[in-house]
Protein backbone atom coordinates (compact mmCIF):
# COMPACT_ATOMS: atom_id res chain seq x y z
CA UNK A 1 0.00 0.00 0.00
CA UNK A 2 1.84 3.50 -0.85
CA UNK A 3 2.27 6.27 1.71
CA UNK A 4 -0.23 8.68 1.63
CA UNK A 5 1.00 12.38 1.62
CA UNK A 6 0.54 14.36 4.86
CA UNK A 7 0.59 11.54 7.03
CA UNK A 8 3.55 9.67 9.39
CA UNK A 9 2.81 6.05 7.84
CA UNK A 10 1.59 3.85 10.66
CA UNK A 11 4.38 1.35 10.04
CA UNK A 12 7.26 3.75 8.84
CA UNK A 13 10.07 4.83 11.39
CA UNK A 14 13.71 4.13 10.84
CA UNK A 15 14.34 5.85 7.64
CA UNK A 16 18.46 6.05 6.88
CA UNK A 17 19.51 8.67 4.41
CA UNK A 18 22.91 7.71 2.78
CA UNK A 19 21.07 7.06 -0.48
CA UNK A 20 18.23 5.54 -1.64
CA UNK A 21 17.31 2.88 1.04
CA UNK A 22 14.76 3.15 3.32
CA UNK A 23 14.08 1.05 5.87
CA UNK A 24 10.64 1.10 7.90
CA UNK A 25 9.34 -0.22 11.61
CA UNK A 26 7.03 1.56 14.22
CA UNK A 27 6.58 4.99 15.07
CA UNK A 28 8.62 7.41 16.25
CA UNK A 29 10.64 8.16 12.93
CA UNK A 30 14.51 8.31 13.12
CA UNK A 31 16.68 9.44 10.83
CA UNK A 32 20.59 10.66 10.10
CA UNK A 33 20.60 14.44 9.12
CA UNK A 34 23.26 16.42 7.31
CA UNK A 35 25.53 16.29 10.04
CA UNK A 36 25.46 12.31 10.74
CA UNK A 37 23.39 13.25 13.91
CA UNK A 38 20.21 10.59 14.99
CA UNK A 39 17.47 12.18 14.50
CA UNK A 40 14.54 10.84 17.00
CA UNK A 41 11.13 13.10 15.96
CA UNK A 42 7.91 11.51 18.58
CA UNK A 43 5.63 12.88 16.28
CA UNK A 44 5.40 15.06 12.79
CA UNK A 45 6.83 18.80 13.46
CA UNK A 46 3.85 21.63 13.19
CA UNK A 47 6.13 24.96 13.60
CA UNK A 48 9.08 24.52 11.64
CA UNK A 49 12.02 27.47 11.95
CA UNK A 50 14.75 27.54 9.47
CA UNK A 51 17.61 29.78 10.88
CA UNK A 52 21.66 30.00 10.62
CA UNK A 53 23.77 30.51 7.24
CA UNK A 54 21.48 30.72 4.00
CA UNK A 55 17.81 30.62 6.15
CA UNK A 56 15.84 31.63 2.67
CA UNK A 57 17.59 28.79 1.21
CA UNK A 58 15.96 26.00 3.48
CA UNK A 59 12.56 28.31 2.79
CA UNK A 60 13.29 28.06 -1.02
CA UNK A 61 13.58 24.20 -0.53
CA UNK A 62 10.76 23.93 1.71
CA UNK A 63 8.36 25.77 -0.49
CA UNK A 64 8.48 22.98 -3.00
CA UNK A 65 6.45 20.96 -0.66
CA UNK A 66 2.64 22.03 0.21
CA UNK A 67 3.20 21.56 3.62
CA UNK A 68 5.39 24.17 4.10
CA UNK A 69 2.71 26.45 3.78
CA UNK A 70 1.21 26.03 7.16
CA UNK A 71 4.13 24.25 8.88
CA UNK A 72 6.62 26.95 8.46
CA UNK A 73 6.59 29.76 10.48
CA UNK A 74 9.32 32.04 9.27
CA UNK A 75 12.70 31.89 8.83
CA UNK A 76 15.80 34.28 10.21
CA UNK A 77 15.75 37.37 8.12
CA UNK A 78 19.74 37.95 6.61
CA UNK A 79 19.44 41.13 4.53
CA UNK A 80 17.18 43.91 4.46
CA UNK A 81 14.44 41.54 3.77
CA UNK A 82 13.48 37.48 4.54
CA UNK A 83 13.06 36.92 0.98
CA UNK A 84 12.13 38.41 -2.41
CA UNK A 85 10.87 35.35 -4.15
CA UNK A 86 8.42 34.03 -1.28
CA UNK A 87 6.30 36.62 -1.81
CA UNK A 88 5.33 36.04 -4.77
CA UNK A 89 3.55 32.48 -4.49
CA UNK A 90 3.26 32.29 -0.29
CA UNK A 91 -0.33 34.64 0.02
CA UNK A 92 0.80 34.02 4.06
CA UNK A 93 4.47 35.91 3.70
CA UNK A 94 3.46 38.67 6.08
CA UNK A 95 1.59 36.51 8.87
CA UNK A 96 5.11 34.27 8.95
CA UNK A 97 8.29 35.06 11.92
CA UNK A 98 11.59 36.45 10.54
CA UNK A 99 13.79 37.47 13.48
CA UNK A 100 16.89 39.44 12.49
CA UNK A 101 20.18 38.27 12.25
CA UNK A 102 22.13 36.45 14.29
CA UNK A 103 18.77 35.51 16.28
CA UNK A 104 19.73 34.25 20.31
CA UNK A 105 17.79 31.31 21.80
CA UNK A 106 15.70 33.16 23.74
CA UNK A 107 13.76 34.63 20.23
CA UNK A 108 13.61 30.90 19.30
CA UNK A 109 12.28 29.65 21.70
CA UNK A 110 9.45 32.42 21.96
CA UNK A 111 8.49 31.99 18.39
CA UNK A 112 7.99 27.68 19.69
CA UNK A 113 9.16 26.01 17.38
CA UNK A 114 9.58 22.08 17.55
CA UNK A 115 11.69 21.83 14.78
CA UNK A 116 14.36 24.03 14.09
CA UNK A 117 16.53 23.76 10.41
CA UNK A 118 19.65 24.47 10.01
CA UNK A 119 22.52 24.37 6.65
CA UNK A 120 25.92 22.79 7.51
CA UNK A 121 27.51 19.25 8.06
CA UNK A 122 29.06 19.91 11.53
CA UNK A 123 26.42 20.78 14.76
CA UNK A 124 26.59 24.15 15.16
CA UNK A 125 27.06 26.12 18.69
CA UNK A 126 23.63 27.47 18.54
CA UNK A 127 22.14 24.22 17.17
CA UNK A 128 23.30 22.54 20.80
CA UNK A 129 22.29 25.52 22.99
CA UNK A 130 18.95 25.14 21.10
CA UNK A 131 18.83 21.15 22.03
CA UNK A 132 20.03 22.22 25.71
CA UNK A 133 16.54 23.82 25.92
CA UNK A 134 14.03 20.97 24.55
CA UNK A 135 14.38 22.02 20.83
CA UNK A 136 15.43 19.84 18.31
CA UNK A 137 17.72 21.02 15.27
CA UNK A 138 18.28 19.43 11.98
CA UNK A 139 20.93 20.03 9.32
CA UNK A 140 20.47 20.10 6.11
CA UNK A 141 23.42 20.16 4.17
CA UNK A 142 22.65 21.38 0.34
CA UNK A 143 26.22 21.81 -1.41
CA UNK A 144 25.88 20.01 -3.96
CA UNK A 145 23.86 17.72 -5.79
CA UNK A 146 24.34 14.42 -3.99
CA UNK A 147 23.83 16.50 -0.53
CA UNK A 148 20.49 18.08 -2.27
CA UNK A 149 18.98 14.34 -3.04
CA UNK A 150 19.08 13.35 0.37
CA UNK A 151 18.01 16.48 2.11
CA UNK A 152 14.70 16.44 -0.54
CA UNK A 153 14.38 12.77 1.17
CA UNK A 154 14.93 14.30 4.27
CA UNK A 155 12.12 16.99 4.14
CA UNK A 156 9.96 14.96 2.77
CA UNK A 157 9.91 12.52 5.93
CA UNK A 158 9.72 15.46 7.55
CA UNK A 159 6.86 16.49 6.27
CA UNK A 160 5.50 13.56 5.71
CA UNK A 161 5.54 13.56 2.21
CA UNK A 162 7.98 11.30 0.80
CA UNK A 163 6.30 11.32 -2.94
CA UNK A 164 6.79 14.75 -3.32
CA UNK A 165 10.64 14.12 -3.05
CA UNK A 166 10.46 11.71 -5.21
CA UNK A 167 8.70 14.14 -7.89
CA UNK A 168 11.28 16.56 -6.81
CA UNK A 169 14.33 14.95 -6.15
CA UNK A 170 13.13 12.81 -10.20
CA UNK A 171 12.98 16.44 -11.51
CA UNK A 172 16.78 17.58 -10.71
CA UNK A 173 17.41 13.55 -11.53
CA UNK A 174 16.35 14.01 -15.35
CA UNK A 175 18.25 16.99 -15.53
CA UNK A 176 21.39 15.56 -14.43
CA UNK A 177 20.75 12.64 -16.34
CA UNK A 178 20.19 14.63 -19.46
CA UNK A 179 23.35 16.71 -19.35
CA UNK A 180 25.44 13.03 -18.49
CA UNK A 181 23.59 11.85 -21.63
CA UNK A 182 24.71 15.03 -23.91
CA UNK A 183 28.60 14.77 -22.61
CA UNK A 184 28.82 11.19 -22.61
CA UNK A 185 32.26 10.45 -24.77
CA UNK A 186 33.67 13.80 -24.46
CA UNK A 187 37.59 13.46 -24.11
CA UNK A 188 39.18 15.74 -21.11
CA UNK A 189 40.89 17.71 -24.04
CA UNK A 190 37.38 18.48 -25.75
CA UNK A 191 36.61 20.31 -22.45
CA UNK A 192 37.43 23.97 -21.67
CA UNK A 193 39.47 25.10 -18.96
CA UNK A 194 37.35 27.37 -16.95
CA UNK A 195 38.23 30.46 -14.76
CA UNK A 196 34.73 30.95 -12.62
CA UNK A 197 35.20 33.53 -9.71
CA UNK A 198 32.72 35.60 -7.82
CA UNK A 199 33.52 39.53 -8.29
CA UNK A 200 33.31 42.16 -5.38
CA UNK A 201 33.82 45.85 -5.62
CA UNK A 202 37.00 47.00 -3.59
CA UNK A 203 37.13 50.99 -3.88
CA UNK A 204 37.78 51.48 -7.72
CA UNK A 205 39.10 48.15 -8.27
CA UNK A 206 37.54 44.94 -8.91
CA UNK A 207 38.56 41.78 -6.16
CA UNK A 208 38.01 38.30 -7.88
CA UNK A 209 37.13 35.23 -5.39
CA UNK A 210 37.42 31.48 -6.67
CA UNK A 211 35.25 29.02 -4.86
CA UNK A 212 36.44 26.00 -2.69
CA UNK A 213 37.00 22.57 -4.24
CA UNK A 214 34.47 20.46 -2.87
CA UNK A 215 31.58 23.17 -3.42
CA UNK A 216 28.74 23.65 -6.01
CA UNK A 217 30.34 26.06 -7.90
CA UNK A 218 33.26 23.91 -8.90
CA UNK A 219 30.93 20.75 -9.28
CA UNK A 220 28.53 22.77 -11.44
CA UNK A 221 31.40 23.18 -14.05
CA UNK A 222 33.15 19.55 -13.69
CA UNK A 223 29.46 18.37 -14.04
CA UNK A 224 28.84 20.96 -17.35
CA UNK A 225 31.93 19.54 -18.75
CA UNK A 226 35.11 22.21 -18.08
CA UNK A 227 37.95 21.69 -16.30
CA UNK A 228 38.21 24.39 -13.22
CA UNK A 229 41.51 25.53 -13.56
CA UNK A 230 41.44 27.10 -9.88
CA UNK A 231 40.48 23.52 -8.04
CA UNK A 232 43.79 22.70 -7.09
CA UNK A 233 44.45 25.86 -5.97
CA UNK A 234 41.44 25.98 -3.83
CA UNK A 235 41.60 22.38 -2.47
CA UNK A 236 42.59 23.17 0.63
CA UNK A 237 39.76 26.33 1.20
CA UNK A 238 36.95 25.71 2.86
CA UNK A 239 35.63 29.54 1.36
CA UNK A 240 36.45 31.96 -1.35
CA UNK A 241 39.62 32.23 -2.21
CA UNK A 242 40.83 35.72 -3.79
CA UNK A 243 43.07 35.45 -6.43
CA UNK A 244 45.29 37.75 -8.27
CA UNK A 245 45.78 38.96 -11.75
CA UNK A 246 49.25 37.06 -12.58
CA UNK A 247 47.69 33.75 -11.41
CA UNK A 248 45.18 34.05 -13.73
CA UNK A 249 47.10 35.15 -16.41
CA UNK A 250 49.25 31.52 -15.78
CA UNK A 251 45.71 29.86 -15.96
CA UNK A 252 44.62 31.55 -19.16
CA UNK A 253 41.55 29.83 -19.43
CA UNK A 254 39.40 28.96 -22.64
CA UNK A 255 36.73 30.34 -20.61
CA UNK A 256 35.74 32.90 -17.93
CA UNK A 257 32.50 32.86 -15.86
CA UNK A 258 31.84 35.70 -13.74
CA UNK A 259 29.07 35.65 -10.48
CA UNK A 260 28.81 38.57 -10.33
CA UNK A 261 27.92 40.09 -6.43
CA UNK A 262 24.16 40.93 -6.18
CA UNK A 263 24.82 45.24 -5.81
CA UNK A 264 26.71 45.35 -8.83
CA UNK A 265 25.58 45.46 -12.48
CA UNK A 266 26.56 42.54 -14.27
CA UNK A 267 26.64 43.83 -17.71
CA UNK A 268 28.53 46.89 -16.42
CA UNK A 269 31.06 44.91 -14.49
CA UNK A 270 31.55 42.74 -17.83
CA UNK A 271 32.07 46.17 -19.34
CA UNK A 272 35.18 47.25 -17.45
CA UNK A 273 36.62 43.94 -17.02
CA UNK A 274 36.75 43.88 -20.59
CA UNK A 275 37.84 46.81 -21.12
CA UNK A 276 40.72 46.44 -18.37
CA UNK A 277 44.53 46.29 -20.40
CA UNK A 278 45.48 42.93 -18.02
CA UNK A 279 42.37 41.32 -18.47
CA UNK A 280 42.06 41.73 -22.60
CA UNK A 281 45.34 39.44 -22.68
CA UNK A 282 43.81 36.58 -21.82
CA UNK A 283 42.13 34.40 -24.89
CA UNK A 284 38.98 34.29 -23.25
CA UNK A 285 38.15 37.98 -22.64
CA UNK A 286 40.05 38.84 -26.56
CA UNK A 287 37.90 35.98 -28.11
CA UNK A 288 34.26 37.19 -26.36
CA UNK A 289 34.22 34.04 -23.86
CA UNK A 290 33.47 35.39 -20.89
CA UNK A 291 30.09 36.02 -19.27
CA UNK A 292 28.06 36.37 -15.79
CA UNK A 293 26.59 33.74 -14.22
CA UNK A 294 22.68 34.38 -14.79
CA UNK A 295 20.24 35.05 -11.97
CA UNK A 296 17.24 35.55 -11.61
CA UNK A 297 15.55 36.73 -8.09
CA UNK A 298 18.54 34.30 -6.57
CA UNK A 299 21.26 33.46 -8.16
CA UNK A 300 21.97 30.31 -10.36
CA UNK A 301 25.43 29.84 -8.58
CA UNK A 302 24.46 29.26 -5.63
CA UNK A 303 23.66 26.14 -3.41
CA UNK A 304 20.04 27.11 -4.14
CA UNK A 305 17.28 25.21 -5.67
CA UNK A 306 18.43 26.76 -8.52
CA UNK A 307 21.69 25.25 -8.82
CA UNK A 308 20.20 23.07 -11.88
CA UNK A 309 19.07 25.75 -13.68
CA UNK A 310 22.95 27.28 -13.28
CA UNK A 311 24.42 23.88 -14.20
CA UNK A 312 22.21 23.53 -17.53
CA UNK A 313 23.23 27.05 -18.59
CA UNK A 314 26.71 26.50 -18.31
CA UNK A 315 26.58 22.93 -20.22
CA UNK A 316 24.98 24.70 -22.76
CA UNK A 317 27.75 27.50 -22.62
CA UNK A 318 30.53 25.20 -22.57
CA UNK A 319 29.14 22.90 -25.41
CA UNK A 320 26.32 24.47 -27.67
CA UNK A 321 26.58 21.81 -30.22
CA UNK A 322 25.94 19.31 -28.07
CA UNK A 323 22.82 21.52 -26.00
CA UNK A 324 21.49 22.89 -29.69
CA UNK A 325 18.29 21.48 -28.37
CA UNK A 326 18.29 23.04 -24.95
CA UNK A 327 15.81 26.30 -24.27
CA UNK A 328 16.62 27.96 -21.45
CA UNK A 329 13.32 29.50 -21.60
CA UNK A 330 11.13 26.61 -20.96
CA UNK A 331 13.98 24.99 -18.52
CA UNK A 332 13.07 28.45 -16.03
CA UNK A 333 9.28 28.28 -16.90
CA UNK A 334 9.51 24.10 -16.24
CA UNK A 335 11.18 24.81 -12.93
CA UNK A 336 8.90 27.22 -11.18
CA UNK A 337 6.00 25.70 -12.60
CA UNK A 338 6.95 22.21 -11.38
CA UNK A 339 8.35 22.88 -8.16
CA UNK A 340 7.00 26.12 -7.24
CA UNK A 341 3.59 25.61 -9.00
CA UNK A 342 3.55 29.03 -10.69
CA UNK A 343 1.71 29.33 -14.14
CA UNK A 344 3.40 30.43 -17.35
CA UNK A 345 1.49 34.01 -17.22
CA UNK A 346 3.57 34.64 -13.61
CA UNK A 347 7.24 33.59 -14.37
CA UNK A 348 7.06 35.49 -17.90
CA UNK A 349 5.64 38.93 -15.66
CA UNK A 350 7.85 38.19 -12.45
CA UNK A 351 10.46 35.97 -12.74
CA UNK A 352 11.89 36.80 -16.58
CA UNK A 353 12.16 40.39 -16.10
CA UNK A 354 14.20 40.05 -13.14
CA UNK A 355 17.23 37.94 -15.09
CA UNK A 356 19.66 40.98 -15.54
CA UNK A 357 22.52 38.36 -17.75
CA UNK A 358 22.07 36.82 -21.24
CA UNK A 359 21.12 33.41 -20.43
CA UNK A 360 20.13 32.45 -23.97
Amino acid sequence: MPLRPNTFPAIAALILIFGPVFVFSQDPVVFQDAAGRTITLEKPPQRILAIGHGPQIIAHLLFMFPESRSRLIGWERRGSKASEFIPLIDADFDKRAFPGPNTGVEEVAALHPDLVLMRGIAPDPKGDALEKVGIPVVYLGLENPEQYRKDIGLIGLILGNPSRAEEITRFYQDRLDRIEGALAGLADDKKPTVFLAMTMSRGAKIAVRVPATPWIQTVMVRLAGGRPVWAEAAADTSGWTVVNMEQIARWDPDRIVLVVWHTMDPRQTLAEIGADPLWRELRAVRGGKMRAFPSDIYGWDTPDPRWILGLTWLAKTFHPERFAGTDMNAEIVSFFRKLYGMSPEDIEAKILPSIRTDYR
